[in-house]
């Protein structure tokens, strides 16, 4: 399966990643705007806070299965197909592995 925004994650690395590391010992949760071009690092409780609480509870599994292993949560808002995924991906230097074969 293609997934266009892992494709747009990969394309934005060095970007998502120098946001993280500047917060990293807050362990941000992360959101890139696609239509915006933005790249935004969060403190858990204020991200969770904006959530319904269905929501909050599934982020906050996600998160701590982050945590556990060395990752990040990064959520990609595409306001334009009205899309908000969010990925677990590992801290490396590397970007993650495309989506294409």
């Amino acid at each position: 399966m293609n997934d266009p925004y892992l494709d747009f994650v990969r394309q934005h690395w060095a970007d998502i990643a120098s946001v993280y590391n500047q917060f990293a010992a807050h362990r941000p949760v992360m959101l890139v705007d696609v239509q915006e071009g933005e790249i935004h690092a969060f403190p858990f409780a204020d991200f969770t806070m904006q959530l319904d609480s269905a929501s909050r509870a599934t982020v906050a599994e996600q998160y701590q299965r982050a945590l556990e292993t060395r990752c990040m949560v990064l959520f990609v808002r595409d306001t334009e197909r009205k899309v908000f995924h969010s990925y677990t991906l590992q801290l490396e230097d590397e970007p993650p592995a495309s989506a294409n074969p």
